[in-house]
């Protein structure tokens, strides 16, 4: 009696040992390196990437030549681009309330039916931080839907990505309730940070305004835009890439200045979400399919 207990209680393990044991090498290979990207978006592993650059990034995340989009923050085009959207936008502690930061990433659904293929949705969930830089409270988690594209090598070629309902979001992140990052209140303080942070970030050769005021002035006069449809002319849109002018500000303080420098400009639905062609090259309706086209 007790051996068939002990058995039925031992069962479950076992055959999770064997499943795992069952999996192939590069099954394992794609699910760590896209948990490994992830879990860089953490704090405070991202603020040693975000200010530390492409010196500070693991080894075999990243193809060189790695690109993709991200719906609905844009396209990038190479190693650089493609390490700073996915770490380079992940919250810092700003010191004023709610102070949110990602404290976990969760790979919550996985699939790779080929060394070349996976799919995924991770939840980053994001908690308040204490003065001593322990996690404080739950205040909402993000989500990210994406496809990949490994190398020879399994390092990220290729990925297509979406992160949906980053209205409510941002609501949630400011501390606000539902619509209160798009209250007049609300877009003025966004205009304000956009306008302080780029002060401190894109300065000398880099500067694309005269002053705070001249910034305030300027983004007050575009349109705010929405998180959920980021590419554009307008200051949500300023607002992602303001982030990354503490990357690369000779690049993306011109995105943020007046007249988005490429990247902030107002772009055509048919042109920027079904360019696969022209973003993925001459292979790009089999991309992230399991056969061997790269």
């Amino acid at each position: 009696m007790f051996s068939r207990l002990y058995l039925a209680l031992l069962a479950p393990a076992l055959l999770s040992a064997a499943s795992r044991d069952s999996e192939p090498h590069w099954y394992r290979q794609n699910k760590q390196t896209i948990q490994k990207i992830y879990d860089l978006t953490v704090y405070p592993n991202n603020a040693a990437i975000i200010f530390g650059g492409d010196a500070a990034v693991p080894k075999g995340l990243f193809n060189k030549n790695a690109t993709g989009r991200v719906s609905p923050a844009g396209e990038f085009f190479g190693f650089q681009d493609s390490i700073e959207y996915f770490w380079g936008l992940a919250p810092l502690p700003t010191g004023v309330a709610p102070n949110g930061v990602f404290s976990k990433a969760t790979l919550v659904e996985f699939t790779s039916g080929c060394a070349q293929v996976a799919a995924s949705t991770v939840y980053f969930t994001v908690n308040t931080l204490n003065a001593d830089n322990t996690t404080g409270a739950y205040i909402t988690t993000l989500k990210q839907v994406a496809f990949w594209h490994f190398d020879a090598h399994g390092a990220v070629l290729a990925y297509d990505a979406w992160v949906p309902n980053l209205n409510p979001f941002v609501d949630l992140l400011h501390g606000g309730p539902p619509g209160s990052f798009f209250s007049p209140q609300g877009m003025a303080a966004t205009i304000q940070s956009v306008c302080g942070l780029q002060s401190l970030t894109c300065v000398g050769s880099n500067a694309v305004y005269a002053s705070i005021p001249d910034c305030i002035a300027a983004l007050s006069a575009k349109p705010f835009g929405q998180m959920d449809e980021a590419w554009g002319d307008n200051v949500c849109c300023r607002s992602i890439h303001v982030l990354l002018t503490r990357i690369r500000p000779e690049v993306h303080c011109a995105h943020v200045g007046p007249t988005g420098g490429g990247k902030c400009i107002d772009v055509q639905y048919n042109d920027v979400y079904f360019n696969d062609k022209t973003l993925f090259g001459k292979h790009d309706r089999k991309v992230f399919n399991c056969e061997t086209y790269w």
